[in-house]
């Protein structure tokens, strides 16, 4: 057996892979994803498509209801865009890794309509995990979003088991 299959039965049989998606633990609840577009078809959109796949999802129009939001919800990862009315995207997402709770560490996806590499150094700058230009390969983002909820889960995992 190789051992990505022997990687895929054990997180199948841990209840962390369901059918090819990744799932938390049969005891948990669903991975929490925070939408934040100004558009609000956009926003809806987003959030339809990732209910379809399980998560919960929340939704902010803007970086400050994005920051309140994030602070009063446990929230998994952030899928923002980078032009918000209020502020950037990597504004905002330097406001949240400064902050030392949970959210300092949540896996971030700049989603935006802004192509060029100035715009991937401001969110990579900024502590941004992912970049996509819209419209994305809803596959491949949903892939990344699978991947980067694995990374942080296994982190909350090894922090869990220090304390």
């Amino acid at each position: 057996m190789k051992s990505s299959e022997l990687f895929d039965s054990v997180a199948v049989a841990n209840g962390f892979r369901e059918s090819g998606a990744f799932v938390m633990q049969q005891t948990r609840t669903p991975p929490t994803i925070l939408v934040v577009e100004d558009y609000a078809d956009s926003r809806q959109m987003l959030k339809l498509l990732l209910e379809t796949l399980n998560y919960e999802v929340l939704t902010a129009a803007n970086g400050r209801e994005a920051l309140s939001v994030a602070a009063n919800n446990h929230i998994d990862l952030i899928l923002t865009d980078f032009d918000l009315p209020d502020m950037t995207g990597p504004t905002m997402v330097r406001y949240l890794r400064r902050r030392g709770n949970h959210s300092a560490t949540v896996p971030i996806v700049m989603l935006t309509a802004f192509e060029g590499y100035h715009y991937r150094k401001l969110a990579k700058q900024a502590g941004c995990d992912a970049f996509f230009v819209k419209p994305p390969d809803f596959e491949f983002l949903k892939r990344t979003v699978d991947c980067l909820l694995q990374e942080g889960q296994a982190k909350r995992d090894s922090i869990a088991r220090v304390w």
